[in-house]
């Protein structure tokens, strides 16, 4: 526990440490903006998770198969600009991680399958950095942190009512934990439409996410299996920023007053 406080401390503090430098270095004060995202998680192994195996290790005859499938995370997000080519991002998201589970006895040529799904809470904070192509294209990239709530366990139960039973868990390792944030990406910038963002982004846990143990039972024995999810995801970035209007009617100006 005191490794990933520490870990988040450094992340956090580098975050601080730019947005410092960059306010002395452009004390303009940019605009904020408020907007939604959402993410398709695709099952990409190379950044997210992979598909792993998990084996009875007293018998060795129960095999369960646990693949990432799509998933998707949407919320709200905010911009705090800091000049016009830096600002910070956070905000508050709704996560859903989506999973296959293939059970195999080889020996009795039994198999079943079930799919299951996880649910967290994210709040990211993230520093961004422009890149400017033309009057109203920019390229991005970021790098942060998030906090995750991880609300509950979870279970499934495949083929409950006949002879083969097969039992699927999740168990948090902890309410609380966190993730290291990376993304890139484009975005189109138009005056009176907002703004539209297309990109990708990783993200890479600082601890595992849950435990699973599977199960197989039938009338004469039971057998269990164990392994754990890391939590890592690839997905697609959209986000949509809605255009700050500008102030109507007579404005206050500064200045002696005319009798």
């Amino acid at each position: 526990m005191k490794r990933v406080f520490r870990n988040i401390v450094i992340v956090l503090a580098c975050l601080f440490c730019c947005v410092q430098t960059a306010k002395a270095q452009w004390p303009k004060k940019s605009q904020n903006y408020f907007g939604f995202l959402f993410k398709p998680l695709i099952p990409f192994g190379i950044v997210g998770d992979r598909p792993f195996k998990m084996v009875d290790t007293e018998i060795g005859n129960f095999e369960t198969t646990i693949s990432p499938t799509f998933g998707y995370t949407y919320g709200g997000v905010v911009r705090i600009g800091i000049s016009d080519l830096l600002a910070i991002e956070s905000g508050i998201n709704y996560t859903r991680r989506n999973f296959r589970a293939d059970y195999n006895l080889p020996d009795s040529n039994i198999v079943a399958s079930d799919e299951v799904g996880f649910v967290n809470f994210e709040i990211p904070l993230n520093f961004l950095v422009y890149i400017k192509l033309g009057e109203r294209f920019y390229m991005n990239t970021s790098l942060g942190a998030s906090a995750n709530y991880n609300p509950s366990n979870i279970r499934s139960l495949t083929n409950p009512e006949g002879a083969h039973l097969f039992i699927f868990e999740g168990r948090r390792f902890r309410f609380f934990t966190y993730d290291v944030n990376a993304n890139v990406g484009f975005e189109f910038r138009t005056e009176k439409k907002g703004f539209f963002y297309l990109g990708i982004s990783g993200k890479l846990p600082l601890v595992p996410a849950f435990q699973i143990a599977t199960e197989y039972r039938n009338d004469v024995h039971s057998q269990v299996a164990y392994g754990r999810v890391e939590g890592a995801t690839f997905a697609i970035d959209l986000k949509y920023f809605f255009h700050n209007s500008r102030k109507k009617g007579t404005q206050f100006k500064s200045g002696p007053i005319e009798q």
